[in-house]
């Protein structure tokens, strides 16, 4: 059976869905998909600490994202801080 496979926004490393974040983009702001299941168009982001970190960092536009994470809610924001941090212990 195929492993559905998808590119980092970041560093552009293709790896399997499962081993990376969804983003999903509605309206104006991004949210993070934690069940892989949410409707919209989806956007991932490795869940090493430089792609995640460098992601958060800034407002920089990645790939055809057309926000950057300013546009993250509070509680993706911090769901992803979270990760970031269990990656690093």
């Amino acid at each position: 059976m195929a492993v559905p496979l998808r590119t980092c926004l970041v560093c552009r490393l293709r790896a399997e869905k499962k081993n990376l974040c969804r983003l999903v983009l509605v309206g104006d702001e991004l949210f993070y998909d934690r069940r892989f299941r949410a409707p919209g168009r989806g956007y991932y982001v490795c869940r090493k600490t430089e792609c995640l970190s460098r992601f958060l960092a800034g407002k920089r536009r990645f790939g055809r994202l057309s926000v950057g994470a300013e546009a993250l809610d509070r509680e993706s924001r911090a769901s992803l801080h979270s990760v970031c941090k269990k990656i690093t212990d």
